[in-house]
């Protein structure tokens, strides 16, 4: 990937007569979020810490935090791995990378998608969510870190992640602090939600694709049920727990998604 390091680790040993699932995290996070789940699946899974986070890079012209650069990357690591054929996870940020990376490559063979949605269809919202993704990015900028984090885990969108155990939620916010603030901001300014394009037109309808949300999350339910008009292949499955799913219901979303992997891998 030129002079970008994108860090990547397998779950499990890779046998490449399997699926490969490549997964990716939501903002703050890193590959580690889905380290729990799949150890005894039929599966290839491989975490993936996108740009900026984790042990990616991160001090980087800002260019290589753009989408289509993002997925350019993310296409060069397939080829290096000589992974030819895949399915993609994506949580929250990683799910709209992942969008993007399926409108943009044949060899994406399915989707599966947690909390997320294809980018801000009215254009006067997505300029507002802009100008507030620049300003807590120049926030993250000039404020310590945990000044940063103390607000992000207060947010509403994660307000049932309080019922977590202490340890999962310790977990989380070890995540978070370890993270550099340049990545963030990197992140909030040139792939956020108010900068990335409008795929609402564009979802993909020659694959299969699986949408899990929280009972919870309100917000993403109601986005959830407008991506099915769009597509009318999508599997919506509504889960326990609120925007974050593989960390709130752990079984019933790895239940869920191997389930929907067995029917979907064997047709295709």
């Amino acid at each position: 990937m030129n002079e970008i390091n994108y860090y990547y680790r397998w779950l499990n040993v890779p046998d490449y007569e399997r699926p490969t699932i490549v997964c990716l995290h939501g903002f703050t996070g890193t590959g580690q979020t889905f380290a729990g789940l799949f150890n005894d699946s039929k599966y290839n899974f491989l975490l993936v810490d996108l740009i900026g986070h984790g042990k990616s890079s991160v001090y980087v012209h800002p260019a290589y935090y753009q989408m289509d650069n993002v997925i350019d990357a993310l296409k060069e690591l397939m080829v290096k791995l000589k992974i030819k054929n895949y399915y993609v996870l994506g949580y929250s940020m990683g799910g709209r990378v992942a969008i993007a990376w399926a409108i943009n490559d044949i060899n994406v063979k399915g989707l599966i998608l947690e909390s997320t949605r294809p980018g801000i269809a009215d254009e006067d919202a997505r300029k507002e969510r802009r100008l507030k993704d620049n300003q807590l990015a120049a926030r993250i900028l000039t404020h310590p870190l945990t000044n940063f984090v103390d607000y992000w885990e207060k947010i509403p969108l994660f307000t049932s992640q309080q019922g977590l155990p202490q340890e999962v939620r310790k977990s989380v916010r070890e995540q978070r602090l370890n993270q550099k603030a340049y990545g963030l901001a990197m992140s909030l300014m040139m792939m956020g939600t108010g900068q990335q394009e409008n795929y609402w037109d564009q979802l993909p309808h020659q694959i299969p694709i699986l949408l899990i949300v929280g009972e919870l999350d309100k917000k993403f339910k109601k986005i959830a049920y407008k991506m099915c008009q769009k597509a009318r292949q999508i599997d919506l499955r509504i889960l326990p727990g609120g925007h974050c799913v593989h960390l709130e219901s752990p079984e019933q979303f790895e239940k869920t998604v191997l389930e929907w992997l067995k029917r979907n891998c064997a047709k295709r």
